[in-house]
């Protein structure tokens, strides 16, 4: 696939300084997220550059849109497809020549993205994601159960070690997105790499772009997530039953206690039993879901 160069413009800065920029779209999917996107938005709009920000509801029931349109943001709507389909929404849709693709439960340092998109703006890369992806509410102590139990460092959503290619996209050149066919609309775990996966192209890693995310903070969020990871069994294949099986042995109840047990001693976190419990729970009953109802992660 061949893409030319991006198109740039200058942007004047205080003390006679300018930076040379392309133009920008940040889309958010939302989906029920009336406690976090209105960070989200601002901390965007504090960023160091420009941005076209586009909101894509995905069959929001609570009062998100009333909040974005509150802050005067451009909100697209749509039933609820899940997330792939709403960020190929919102790309069909943008303005700018880079697409930034966040979820609506980060926020950002001021510089994250000049960052993220200075390899693609140098013709280096064709599309970036970060690293340093801090958890955002660390005092939590379901949110510290998650980082724990994915053995994961204190306060980081991924491992201290920083590789040079990943194959999620934070950042990515809009022809190339839109040329590539976008996001899998069905899968409602993963579409994020889905791209990746396609074309064969990775994301480089910008180590020095932080941002914060948020980890599930109660017993209800960390069971509305597993019954989600539970509910990403491949609709259609015809090898989903031996995948739903394997998924649940993976996901052994009674192992995923006695990891919880073991971590509870290790961090002296009293809320890592109930974590393991809810975690079993919620992952089992979402492999049911799928396997039985055919009720899928969207």
């Amino acid at each position: 696939m061949a893409l030319g160069p991006i198109k740039t413009e200058v942007m004047n800065l205080p003390e006679n300084k300018s930076m040379i920029i392309p133009s920008v779209t940040v889309i958010i999917p939302v989906y029920n997220e009336e406690r976090s996107i209105e960070n989200c938005i601002r901390s965007l709009r504090n960023q160091s550059v420009p941005l076209e920000i586009i909101v894509v509801d995905d069959g929001s029931k609570d009062n998100s849109v009333k909040i974005c349109e509150g802050l005067g943001i451009k909100v697209l709507k749509q039933n609820h497809q899940g997330p792939g389909a709403a960020r190929n929404l919102g790309a069909r849709n943008a303005k700018g020549e880079i697409l930034i693709l966040v979820d609506a439960d980060m926020e950002f340092e001021t510089y994250f993205v000049a960052k993220l998109i200075a390899p693609i703006v140098a013709g280096d890369a064709v599309a970036t994601c970060h690293w340093n992806e801090r958890v955002a509410n660390w005092g939590n102590p379901w949110a510290r159960c998650q980082a724990w139990f994915l053995g994961l460092p204190d306060k980081r959503r991924h491992p201290l070690q920083v590789p040079e290619y990943e194959e999620v996209y934070r950042a990515v050149r809009k022809d190339f997105f839109i040329d590539s066919g976008g996001h899998e609309e069905k899968m409602g775990r993963g579409e994020d790499s889905f791209v990746a996966r396609q074309t064969g192209v990775m994301a480089k890693i910008v180590a020095d772009a932080i941002c914060y995310h948020n980890n599930a903070g109660s017993a209800g969020e960390v069971f509305r997530d597993t019954l989600w990871c539970g509910r990403t069994v491949p609709e259609g294949q015809k090898q989903k039953l031996r995948i739903g099986l394997a998924a649940l042995f993976y996901q052994n109840p009674i192992k995923i206690f006695i990891r919880g047990i073991i971590l509870c001693i290790k961090k002296q976190e009293l809320y890592m039993p109930l974590y393991a419990v809810v975690y079993s729970v919620g992952f089992a009953l979402g492999v049911i879901q799928a396997l039985v109802y055919k009720k899928y992660a969207k």
